[in-house]
């Protein structure tokens, strides 16, 4: 049942929709014109349970390890490039996965009279495989995904330096299931009759405070799939179908002795949803500056 034995892991795709960090590589800031942030990390994740559909959950374990790598360069004062890529090792499998290239342009940065500035951002890009794995293989941490995601940042910096951040976004997918893979699965279920990938919806709001030597925030996001399959225990199925919704919470603290390079820590929970494990994240990484 080579699509019961993915399962687990896949699920997993749910906490890298698009990029590195938990809540995705698309945030309210910009570097500037000429300026280059890398920042490589590593993850450590692990769940005892999936969150299924209607509420059940299952008595389902994972553990694995990801290296990130994450770089965004300002193209001008408004408009900068993002691109994300992913190593995966588990147990059964290592190697490249899923990455991404992305754009986000700035077209308003206005003052409030007293009360800060607001920014208004606009992103897209795609989201896409960095390596032909198999998605249907026990340790896959992607869905193999080909989407385009649309975001509308808006971010509210307040005088006193903290900064709301609300990020809605519609993600299509393009991806779609190999004949192959249908096929296998029919062996045991002839009437298997799969979604085809479906698109989601994300909503993100963040608190954060920078300054010239450390930055923090907290953030919550939820996800929401429509259509596409659902996983049950022992049922052979495609991961790659499944419809995943989820609510998360997470944070990040960074520092900087010189306030050019440094170092993070952040984690993330999914606290439940459809099809998802209940992942806990947590990632050390460096923020090289040139």
């Amino acid at each position: 049942m080579p699509g019961f034995r993915s399962t687990t892991a896949v699920l997993l795709f749910a906490l890298l929709p698009i990029g590195m960090a938990a809540q995705g590589p698309l945030d309210g800031y910009l570097k500037g014109k000429g300026v280059l942030d890398l920042a490589p990390s590593i993850s450590f994740n692990s769940a005892n349970s999936i969150a299924g559909a209607g509420g059940q959950t299952f008595d389902v374990g994972y553990k694995g390890s990801l290296l990130g790598l994450f770089a965004e360069y300002g193209l001008s004062e408004r408009i900068d490039v993002v691109g994300t890529a992913a190593y995966v090792f588990t147990s059964s499998q290592s190697g490249l996965q899923d990455g991404g290239l992305f754009l986000k342009y700035r077209p308003v940065y206005t003052q409030l009279a007293g009360a800060g500035r607001l920014g208004v951002l606009v992103a897209s890009g795609l989201g896409f495989p960095l390596a032909d794995y198999e998605p249907v293989g026990a340790g896959a941490l992607g869905q193999k995904a080909v989407i385009l995601p649309a975001r509308l940042i808006l971010q509210w910096e307040t005088p006193i330096g903290l900064f709301l951040n609300l990020t809605g976004g519609y993600n299509w997918r393009f991806d779609r299931l190999r004949g192959q893979d249908v096929a296998a699965i029919r062996k045991d279920r002839p009437d298997y009759q799969p979604a085809q990938p479906a698109d989601f919806s994300t909503v993100l709001f963040k608190l954060g405070f920078p300054s010239a030597r450390f930055y923090l925030d907290g953030w919550l996001e939820w996800q929401h799939t429509a259509g596409g399959n659902d996983f049950v225990p022992g049922i052979p199925d495609l991961p790659q179908a499944f419809g995943v919704s989820f609510m998360q919470i997470g944070g990040t603290a960074y520092y900087s002795e010189t306030g050019k390079n440094g170092f993070y820590l952040s984690s993330g929970y999914i606290l439940g949803g459809r099809n998802v494990s209940r992942i806990l994240r947590l990632t050390a990484g460096m923020v090289f500056k040139f």
